[in-house]
């Protein structure tokens, strides 16, 4: 949706750059705090590594540091959800891919 707003010129180019860049570095802080809770999995999708990152970690008791570490990724998982909800999906809450 991104690239068809740009062709559509609605947004600019340099716009969609900035948004694509902000969604790899969120991305890629997800990836971080994946491989510091144990998954190491590169080439599973982020939606699913943290799904079981979170039923493998329920599953026990939890560090003050892991659980610290939880709440990170929790929240930045969250926040790549909502940029990709925006900027990619719009209209249909981030669940298009």
């Amino acid at each position: 949706m991104l690239l068809k707003s740009v062709q559509a010129g609605r947004t600019r180019h340099a716009e969609a750059l900035r948004i694509v860049a902000t969604a790899r570095e969120r991305a890629e802080k997800v990836r971080g705090l994946l491989r510091e809770l144990g998954d190491r999995e590169e080439a599973t999708a982020l939606s699913v590594r943290f799904r079981r990152t979170t039923t493998r970690l329920k599953a026990t008791e939890l560090s003050e540091e892991t659980a610290a570490r939880y709440g990170e990724l929790t929240l930045a998982v969250h926040d790549l959800n909502l940029l990709i909800g925006d900027a990619f999906y719009p209209g249909d809450g981030g669940r298009g891919g």
